[in-house]
């Protein structure tokens, strides 16, 4: 897995540096489809197996977070996937997706409904409530389904956004403390309780 995300960001910076328009890169494997996603220096990538009995393993929970800077890399990669989650609803609405971004949209969903649990199960005061985003992903089952129900893209767009808001201002919380903390000297605090 490393080797594929070093591969991919040397890909973007590469395009990006020989003033090449890059977004996205579709690699096929004769097991594993890989679509990488660039995200401002950073990318989102899908690893699909060709096979349909594959297990993904879960992203770890909070409280593996050792502290409050490793927990900030996660959220902010858990924020990048809500600015994908409504880019997906903007094909939706435009009626311009394919069966794999239709796929690509539940796994999208997969991670956000596994980043949620790990913001939910720390100590962070804040953020998004559970309930929400379940309700959400309720209202948006699927690309199709947007696309056919185009009226409810409004709703789904407001609830997004609530959501991504309270996403941000929690981050602005946690990068505040990272800040004093730094000012302190004091090694860090941790956002788990421990010193």
């Amino acid at each position: 897995m490393a080797e594929i995300a070093s591969t991919v960001l040397e890909a973007f910076r590469s395009a990006n540096e020989n003033n090449f328009l890059l977004h996205d890169l579709h690699i096929h494997y004769s097991g594993l489809h890989i679509l990488a996603r660039e995200l401002r220096g950073g990318a989102l990538i899908f690893l699909n197996p060709q096979q349909p009995n594959f297990t993904r393993p879960t992203l770890p929970s909070a409280m593996s977070y050792k502290n409050l800077d490793e927990f900030i890399l996660h959220l902010e990669a858990h924020i990048e996937c809500w600015k994908q989650f409504n880019h997906y609803v903007n094909l939706a609405r435009d009626k311009k997706f394919t069966p794999d971004e239709e796929s690509q949209f539940l796994d999208l969903k997969s991670l956000i409904t596994q980043g949620t649990e790990a913001v939910a199960a720390s100590d962070a005061k804040g953020g998004p409530r559970k309930e929400d985003v379940l309700a959400l992903f309720a209202s948006a089952p699927s690309l199709r389904y947007l696309s056919d129900m185009s009226d409810s893209i409004p709703s789904v767009e407001g609830q997004w956004h609530r959501i991504y808001l309270s996403l941000q201002s929690l981050l602005g919380q946690l990068k505040v403390q990272q800040n004093k903390a730094e000012e302190k000297g004091n090694g860090g605090w941790s956002l788990f309780g421990r010193k």
